[in-house]
């Protein structure tokens, strides 16, 4: 019986794993360095007030745009192990706890496109996208490594804090409408621009409540426990029966099989969201630009092949005593019922809705000459009442048609070792493209904490080379 619930549990997470990032898809949302490059459609995604520099592109079907971004905003490899005198390697778990803040999070993200066109209609833009996106985002505190590591003794007579531990990972489809015009506020020339997102959401894991804290008594050592945790599930059927399965005496196989068909299909989980931005170019030298994006929300419902589970715990002030290895000759069974107490779990069917990570986006754009810009930027990323902020310098500039580049230089994720790059190249309207936050992990990977990249094929029609005589609303789509 025991290895056919462990091969329920193996089965459980390899599929999971597979429908969260079969759409080639992982909330990090680090794509800073592409911000400052019009000449890629695909920038205008941070601010809709963005008009990109061609007049028309196609998205290459599917292979318009993959981005994919994976950070740790705890330590990195190098911290973990340490090369001695005689080159073998140590664990400097120690060290690694230096680096930790109170909670930390591992992060990634990959958005697929798998269509996209826009257009220029005299003063008005129009975009259209169809993006796969997975976000993945697990939080874990410092203190639980502190427990891990160096044991319960530190925490005497006082309490260690878990709050916070959980996973939160969706899988949506979205598709965007976009729309920006020139228009004048006050006799000066702006860019205002929307995106309007119908979303789709396929699978999804939310801890809603994570409070948990372990306090030792610093006379008898009696542990006392408090948790007030909530997680909830909406995945296809298959998986909820094995969730259901886990802990009891004996696993049901039988059921509906896992359909990929009517999971990459599900309608049942609507969502909206509302990108927002404004451009405005204050002179011949100046730019500034500010954006709201993914301002929305989704409903997780039951549907067709897909079912919701919501698992609660709530312990106040459980008092665990201990237990007598060698005396107590029942010591299994009465572990047993401690940790059956400890970590039961209350299971529910009831419908939730949870927010989109909203990021706001400052830029300003200082041009030293046509082809030759400056860039700043500033980023926040809100999640779970908290913002997660990151700064990006950049310079850019452009060979005529064919060739355009980026250098960037990003604070972000608690890393200050984040040199990107950037470079779109058009051989006609064929264009590619390539941007990355962070170039270093190539020659440091054992020191990096972020890695990003986002490649892409569009056709691009309408693009010329830009001349300094333009004026303003003629040079607005070129906004570096």
């Amino acid at each position: 019986m025991k290895n056919t619930k462990m091969t329920s549990l193996k089965s459980t997470i390899a599929v999971l794993f597979i429908s969260l990032f079969l759409s080639v898809n992982i909330y990090a949302q680090q794509d800073n360095t592409i911000h400052l490059i019009p000449v890629i459609p695909q920038s205008a995604y941070t601010n809709p007030a963005f008009n990109p520099t061609p007049k028309l592109y196609i998205g290459f079907p599917a292979l318009s745009s993959l981005n994919i971004s994976i950070g740790h905003s705890g330590f990195a490899y190098s911290d973990l192990f340490t090369r001695r005198a005689d080159d073998s390697l140590e664990i400097t778990v120690d060290k690694v706890i230096e680096k930790l803040g109170k909670t930390n999070h591992i992060t990634a993200n990959i958005n697929e496109e798998i269509i996209a066109f826009g257009f220029k209609a005299k003063k008005n833009y129009f975009s259209f996208n169809i993006t796969e996106k997975v976000a993945f985002r697990f939080t874990y505190p410092r203190d639980l490594i502190k427990l891990a590591w160096e044991g319960n003794g530190q925490f005497v007579g006082s309490e260690a804090d878990f709050s916070g531990i959980g996973l939160n990972a969706s899988y949506y489809r979205e598709y965007g409408l976009g729309y920006s015009r020139e228009i004048k506020i006050a006799q000066k020339d702006f860019v205002v621009g929307g995106r309007l997102k119908f979303l789709y959401g396929k699978a999804n894991i939310y801890t809603e409540q994570s409070n948990i804290s372990l306090g030792i008594n610093d006379e008898n050592y009696a542990h006392t426990i408090n948790t007030q945790f909530l997680i909830n599930f909406n995945l296809p059927d298959k998986l909820i029966m094995e969730l259901d399965s886990l802990g009891k005496d004996s696993f049901n196989n039988t059921g509906p099989e896992f359909d990929f068909r009517q999971f990459f299909f599900n309608k049942t989980n609507k969502g909206m969201a509302i990108d927002l931005g404004i451009f405005h170019k204050l002179n011949n030298k100046f730019s500034f630009g500010l954006s709201l994006v993914d301002l929305g929300y989704i409903n997780w419902k039951p549907g067709e092949g897909n079912s919701i589970r919501n698992y609660s715990c709530n312990i106040s002030s459980y008092t665990f005593d201990g237990i007598d290895f060698i005396n107590d000759t029942a010591w299994e069974e009465h572990l047993s019922d401690t940790l059956n107490q400890i970590f039961h779990f209350n299971s529910t069917r009831t419908e939730y809705r949870i927010p989109l990570p909203s990021r706001i986006y400052l830029t300003g754009i200082y041009s030293i000459t046509p082809n030759n810009k400056v860039g700043l930027l500033l980023r926040n990323e809100f999640f779970e009442g908290k913002y997660h902020p990151a700064v990006t310098a950049s310079f850019n500039k452009r060979f005529g048609r064919m060739f355009s580049a980026s250098a960037a230089y990003s604070i972000m994720n608690k890393s200050y070792t984040n040199l990107g790059f950037g470079m779109a190249m058009n051989l006609g309207p064929f264009q590619t493209y390539v941007t990355s936050d962070n170039l270093s992990c190539l020659f440091a990977p054992t020191k990096t904490k972020n890695v990003n990249i986002h490649f892409g094929i569009n056709y691009v029609f309408g693009l010329k080379e830009k001349k300094p005589t333009q004026s303003l609303f003629e040079d607005t789509p070129e906004i570096l």
